[in-house]
């Protein structure tokens, strides 16, 4: 740093040091490139110039990325930061004084294809009108979107595909393809995904310049015209992509479940492959990988329900685990339990208790039924219920949502499922089994507590009586005496 000349000197100087494969630092910059007073550069720990300088700040190897910064006439410090992500280092960085806000995060990445004709930026989205969106629903466009960055960034970011990494792309590939008609998509994109499943087939390893010359070339590749819907917010750093990312992933999902997919771990393998090998957030990744060992996926006998109800469950556990305990968190969408109870009044009850000593507690202990879940999920992430508004090609291939009464559905008005109907399946709690209600769970307890009762007070009895008995038989045998 202090090679600088003193006139070309910033206020503000950033290193980041990361490891070769991660390109968080590339996305810092250019989230930076329109503040003033700041310049950031990447360090590669682990060329032979990145060791040096690692090695002369004091760069603990086996905890990058980490973030330096120098101001002018302060001691060089390691940014501090809950999360090492992406938005956590940018966030602080535009906290600095006389750096400002940052105005092409989260939008390089689109900047060739995002339509502005009707405006600037509204957040992360071009969309002037946010109170057009329909909150309870879920957006084509959004699934274009990620698909689009999850390509053309993700994957792109690496210089060659192969090993794990092309095996993650293609079982990905193959898990939308064997949705067939319950593709979540246009028929162009589905076309698209069909076409690349085969051009993957025979193909060992893949350069990045034969990546990129196959997308911008391959027919029904989802161009990302606007930003994000269902995924916006007013702040340009939150939600959009891994919002979108989770909007894919249940999508898929539910068409892997509509679709009888006969692998029943293909979207497990698919998403996990995918997660572990692209995502571009390392702490997340790592964190991720923590959370399916915890959230553990089960086939529950080939069930078709079996993927979406572990993504459903992994992605409440993550909502859990970061509500109100990340910067990441949109206070105009808080990553809350979900469905809630407003968006399905059956998918969830509180728990009847026995005693009057738990009244307190039952306001927090909550039983999911899962055959409510499941409709839900359906009804939201079905291909034929995904919004096509603000896609401005002719092609829309989604058909329309789905009618009731002449009505589109409301996915909080889910209605009352019988449990016997063949309409339905047959949903299996691993807490709870749906034919299990909170009143035979309660008494259960009930009679268990009775049978400790009853064993504990017959144990007293039997111990008060019987030592007195013992007592006596002992002094009246004479060898007791010596």
């Amino acid at each position: 740093m202090e090679h600088m000349e003193a006139d070309d000197r910033v206020l503000h100087f950033v290193l980041i040091f990361e490891e070769p494969d991660s390109y968080m630092g590339k996305e810092m910059i250019l989230d930076m490139s329109s503040c003033s007073n700041i310049l950031l550069r990447r360090v590669d720990v682990t060329s032979a110039d990145g060791l040096v300088i690692a090695e002369k700040f004091s760069i603990d190897m086996r905890a990058v990325p980490q973030v330096m910064l120098s101001t002018i006439s302060q001691q060089p410090r390691v940014v501090d930061v809950n999360m090492k992500t992406r938005y956590f280092y940018v966030y602080q960085l535009e906290l600095l004084p006389e750096v400002g806000k940052p105005k092409a995060k989260l939008n390089w990445q689109f900047s060739n294809n995002v339509d502005t004709s009707q405006g600037p930026l509204n957040g992360n989205s071009n969309i002037k009108d946010h109170m057009s969106i329909n909150w309870e629903r879920s957006y084509l466009a959004d699934i274009e979107s990620a698909m689009n960055y999850m390509f053309t960034v993700e994957v792109s970011a690496n210089k060659k595909l192969d090993g794990k990494k092309l095996e993650a792309v293609k079982k990905l590939v193959e898990a939308f393809v064997q949705t067939k008609d319950h593709f979540p998509g246009r028929s162009s994109t589905r076309r698209f995904m069909e076409g690349l499943n085969g051009w993957l087939a025979d193909r060992s390893s893949i350069h990045y310049d034969v990546w990129s010359a196959y997308l911008q070339s391959a027919k029904g590749f989802p161009k990302a015209n606007h930003m994000w819907v269902g995924c916006s917010s007013d702040q340009p750093t939150l939600r959009g992509y891994p919002c979108g990312l989770w909007t894919m992933f249940h999508a898929l999902s539910v068409a892997c479940s509509n679709a009888k997919v006969k692998d029943s771990h293909l979207f497990y393998d698919a998403m996990t492959g995918y997660i572990l090998n692209f995502f571009s957030c390392l702490e997340c990744r790592k964190n991720f990988g923590k959370e399916i060992q915890e959230i553990e996926f089960d086939s529950e006998a080939d069930d078709q329900h079996a993927s979406m109800l572990w993504l459903w469950r992994l992605h409440n556990s993550v909502n859990k685990r970061l509500h109100n305990h990340s910067t990441t968190e949109d206070q105009s969408h808080p990553k809350l339990q979900f469905p809630t109870e407003e968006d399905c009044s059956h998918c969830q009850h509180p728990a009847v208790v026995a005693s009057k000593k738990f009244n307190k507690l039952k306001d927090h202990l909550r039983i999911w039924d899962e055959q409510y879940v499941v409709e839900y999920l359906k009804q939201r992430y079905s291909v034929q219920n995904l919004l096509n508004d603000y896609l401005d090609d002719d092609e829309i291939a989604v058909g329309e949502p789905e009618l009731k009464n002449g009505k589109r559905i409301r996915l909080r008005n889910l209605p009352i499922l019988d449990p016997s109907s063949q309409q339905h399946s047959y949903i299996k709690s691993p807490l709870f089994s749906p034919s299990l209600t909170s009143i035979d769970f309660n008494l259960c307890l009930f009679f268990w507590i009775t049978s400790l009762c009853f064993a504990l007070y017959v144990y007293h009895n039997v111990s008060a009586r019987g030592i007195p008995y013992l007592s006596r038989k002992i002094v009246r045998t004479p060898s007791t005496m010596y």
